[in-house]
């Protein structure tokens, strides 16, 4: 394979036969699936955490 080789575009699958990862994916295609996956990461350890203090300020610790 030479280097100047161009890649050839991955092709597209029916978005009926899409399940709803692949479409939500699908929405953001020109961002890198990296920053989506550590996107997804931070809002559920920042809502894990407001659970968190909420049930320590519901049993009055904090």
């Amino acid at each position: 394979m030479e280097r100047n080789e161009k890649k050839k575009p991955v092709p597209r699958r029916d978005p009926s036969q899409l399940n709803a990862i692949e479409k939500f994916y699908e929405k953001f295609r020109g961002v890198p699936l990296k920053y989506i996956d550590i996107f997804i990461g931070v809002c559920v350890t920042a809502f894990l955490v407001v659970v968190i203090l909420g049930m320590l300020r519901g049993r009055g610790i904090l």
